[in-house]
């Protein structure tokens, strides 16, 4: 394996969000093209594993690989869930604006959170709960019995009272 494969893997593995090549480049002071070609083969060289590389909002990103999953399963259910500040920000908005969608989440946030998003639907503290009206129905979110459950909440009326676009705005300074 070059090493330019070896640093792009671990990079991608210790990343939380998806990374995009742009990135990659930028920060290892190299060119786009030998990134992206270096992406592709650890794409390939993890295609048939248990872990496999996929391209998500823009960036890439480490995943169990779906044949395996509910095999991994039984081991990562009963290990605590870990939230990034970003996490964080998303899932609080889906509790206190609920039902609400992608569009509404990332006005509030000021920034996009497709790998957010993406990242607590796999956690399975939010889900899909319906779709909006009108033109490009888009999808609900929600949050999830495993929420209350994470949290420790008998129902969403336990969720503290604050003022969420304020605590967003705080956390930004």
């Amino acid at each position: 394996m070059q090493e330019i494969e070896k640093i792009v893997e671990a990079v991608i593995f210790v990343s939380e969000e998806p990374v995009t090549a742009e990135e990659i480049a930028k920060k290892l002071e190299i060119e786009i093209e030998e990134v992206k070609l270096a992406l592709e083969k650890v794409k390939q060289n993890f295609a048939n594993r248990g872990i496999i590389l996929e391209e998500v909002a823009e960036g890439y990103k480490f995943y169990t690989n779906p044949e395996i999953a509910n095999f991994v399963k039984r081991f990562v259910e009963d290990k605590p869930i870990k939230l990034s500040r970003h996490l964080l920000e998303v899932l609080a908005i889906v509790a206190y604006k609920q039902p609400v969608s992608k569009r509404e989440i990332e006005t509030i946030r000021g920034k996009t959170s497709d790998g957010a998003i993406k990242s607590l639907l796999e956690k399975r503290l939010i889900e899909v709960v319906g779709r909006k009206k009108g033109p490009g129905r888009a999808k609900l979110y929600g949050t999830t019995k495993e929420f209350l459950i994470h949290f420790g909440l008998k129902s969403l009326k336990e969720l503290p009272s604050f003022d969420l676009e304020e605590i967003i705005e705080e956390g930004m300074d």
